[in-house]
């Protein structure tokens, strides 16, 4: 019989390295023993020298449940701002806002950009 992981240790939404993955979803929305998981996000500059821009994204995942495989995918999308703290080793403060399914939203905060 194969051990399986405790359900904590599971993969699960937001519990990448840097808790990035899953905006829109509070941590630990979503988890089984496969997690499937895409993101897209377009970045833009707000002002000419380049310390202020915006971004727009939009991420899908889906948890695999042990006795039905995996589950129905849920969407999420969102924007922010990236304020540039230095241009020399291009370190961002990142503030979000997002929206997922059944009236999951919320507000994320980085330091450093989601990838």
């Amino acid at each position: 019989m194969a051990s399986s992981a405790p359900y904590l240790d599971l993969p699960a939404t937001g519990w990448d390295t840097h808790s990035v993955t899953g905006r829109g979803y509070i941590q630990g929305r979503f988890r089984g023993p496969g997690l499937l998981y895409g993101e897209a996000e377009y970045r833009f500059n707000l002002t000419r020298s380049r310390v202020l821009g915006g971004v727009v994204f939009a991420n899908a995942q889906t948890a695999r449940a042990p006795a039905t495989g995996f589950q129905q995918v849920a969407p999420a999308g969102g924007a922010g701002l990236r304020l540039c703290l230095s241009k020399k080793v291009g370190t961002f403060l990142a503030l979000d806002y997002a929206w997922g399914v059944q009236g999951s939203r919320g507000v994320f905060f980085n330091l450093g950009d989601v990838f």
